[in-house]
C-alpha cells in the first residue's frame, strides 16, 4: 500500500510536442500497474491566439510535464521507460534519485492554471491597435441583438470578422431574410 505522505511531485522531462501522449500513457499505465506509485499527472496548458486569431491550448512549459508518485525503484522504471520521456529532473542518471519538486511550486503552477481558465471567458487580443473581444457565440448559433435599430431581435450567426470586430447575422425583417453586421459586443447568445 502506497502512503499518500510519501507521495511527492517531480519534473519528467519529455520530447517536445509530445506532452499530451506521454501523459495519457502513464495515465493508463497506472491504472494498469496499480503499484506504479503515479497518482496524478499534471500537464499545465495555456491558451495561444494565433494570427487567423484562432485560440488554441498549447503546453506552458514545452517538453515538460508534472508527476505525483510515491518514487520507488519500480516507478522510477515506469516513468523513465514510457515512450518520449527523456528523463526526470533532478536525476544525474548514475541510479540516483531524482529531486522532488517543492510543493510550494506546484501550488503555484496549480493557481496560474486555475487563473488561467478563469480569464479564458476574457480573453482580449490586440490588434493594429484594437482590442479584440472574445465572443461566446459561434457561427450558427442563434443571437440576440441588445440595442439599436434591430434591439430584441433574434438572428443566426454568419460570419465573424475579428479584425473588423463585427458579426453578420440573418435577421427575419417585414417577412424576409436579411443580413446585418452588427458590432461583436452588441448580441449575446441566446
Amino acid at each position: 500500500m502506497i502512503k499518500q505522505d510519501k507521495q511527492k511531485w517531480y519534473i519528467v522531462q519529455v520530447i517536445p510536442n509530445h506532452e499530451q501522449k506521454v501523459k495519457e500513457s502513464l495515465e493508463n499505465r497506472d491504472f494498469s500497474e496499480p503499484d506504479s506509485g503515479i497518482k496524478e499527472v499534471l500537464l499545465p496548458m495555456t491558451y495561444h491566439t494565433t494570427k487567423l486569431l484562432n485560440v488554441r491550448r498549447k503546453p506552458m512549459f514545452p517538453g515538460y510535464l508534472y508527476v505525483k508518485v510515491y518514487m520507488t525503484d519500480e516507478s522510477w522504471y515506469v516513468i523513465r521507460n514510457t515512450q518520449y520521456v527523456t528523463g526526470i529532473v533532478g536525476s544525474s542518471g548514475q541510479r540516483t534519485k531524482p529531486t522532488p519538486v517543492p510543493e510550494a511550486q506546484i501550488n503555484k503552477i496549480i493557481s496560474a492554471i486555475q487563473e488561467e481558465e478563469m480569464q479564458r471567458e476574457n480573453i482580449t487580443v490586440k490588434v493594429k491597435g484594437k482590442f479584440l473581444q472574445h465572443v461566446d457565440y459561434e457561427i450558427g448559433d442563434i443571437v440576440t441583438v441588445k440595442s439599436g435599430d434591430f434591439a430584441n431581435k433574434d438572428g443566426k450567426v454568419g460570419e465573424i470578422n475579428f479584425i473588423k470586430q463585427l458579426v453578420t447575422i440573418e435577421l427575419e425583417f417585414f417577412g424576409r431574410i436579411i443580413q446585418v453586421k452588427i458590432d461583436l459586443t452588441n448580441v449575446v447568445k441566446k
